[in-house]
């Protein structure tokens, strides 16, 4: 007979706590020593998706189930909370923000999920005697950057806050990309023309801009469907293959810049 999904699990988790107790590397690790090892899990889970590894992806979600269950069997050794009301905590909450589901709400559209989602997690909120600063401020700052921005627009995005067409966010490029050009010419200037703090001045208002540039960028990637993070990991796998020929190359012969561009566009050709 089957074992049942409730028996293996509070069997897992008795291993977990088996390890804490018995083994020396899990007896040294504390909440905070993890931090690393869980972002690694979940961007390894994330390959495996990316590979359609379906059996990987298997193995690394089991990986990420490890650490959610040490970080609460630690957590419960200071009497901050169990496993038991991790799965209370998010179970609770998965009803509460679903009344479309669970209760008598309703809702047709994802805009109204995501207004009525917006709304309850307020109340949440209020009722926890915190003061929630806006749809924005819970979007954490440890996403990597790509990430945090479609984030951010997606969400300003769902009270209207959004181009209606893709041109409208192309523009925007073209405008961002206007001034970082603009502030590029300014930098031409012969340098006993600039002074140490105005060329730093310089330097943090193109920081700036580009920053702008990239950002926009990212709107046209959402407006267009498409993961900005994803395909900027994608260009960066493009760049690495190219470039490794380039490399093989270069261990047996000295080359010009124009040799490389040369066999750079070469690869690029017979790749298309």
């Amino acid at each position: 007979m089957k074992q049942k999904t409730g028996k293996k699990f509070e069997d897992f988790v008795k291993i977990v706590r088996d390890l804490r107790e018995k083994c020396p590397w899990d007896r040294e690790q504390t909440i905070e020593s993890l931090k690393p090892y869980l972002v690694e899990e979940l961007y390894e889970a994330i390959q495996s998706i990316d590979e359609k590894n379906y059996r990987k992806l298997c193995d690394e979600l089991g990986d990420m189930l490890l650490h959610i269950v040490m970080l609460s069997v630690f957590a419960r050794e200071d009497s901050h909370f169990s496993v038991d009301d991790v799965i209370d905590s998010i179970s609770k909450k998965m009803v509460r923000r679903h009344p479309h589901v669970f209760a008598k709400g309703s809702a047709k559209t994802k805009e109204e999920i995501w207004k009525k989602w917006e709304e309850i997690k307020a109340k949440e909120a209020k009722a926890a005697g915190r003061k929630r600063k806006g749809i924005l401020y819970d979007i954490p700052r440890s996403l990597p950057a790509l990430c945090r921005a479609e984030q951010v627009q997606r969400r300003a995005a769902r009270v209207g806050f959004d181009w209606d067409q893709v041109a409208g966010a192309w523009d925007k490029v073209h405008e961002e990309l206007d001034e970082v050009h603009e502030l590029l010419d300014k930098r031409k200037k012969p340098k006993a023309c600039i002074s140490s703090k105005k060329s730093e001045a310089q330097k943090a208002r193109l920081k700036e801009e580009i920053g702008d540039l990239l950002f926009a960028i990212v709107n046209v990637s959402r407006k267009l469907n498409i993961d900005a993070e994803d395909a900027l990991q994608q260009a960066n796998h493009k760049f690495m293959h190219r470039f490794s020929k380039i490399e093989s190359r270069l261990a047996k012969e000295k080359l010009s810049i124009e040799q490389m561009d040369k066999i750079w566009d070469n690869i690029k050709a017979s790749e298309t």
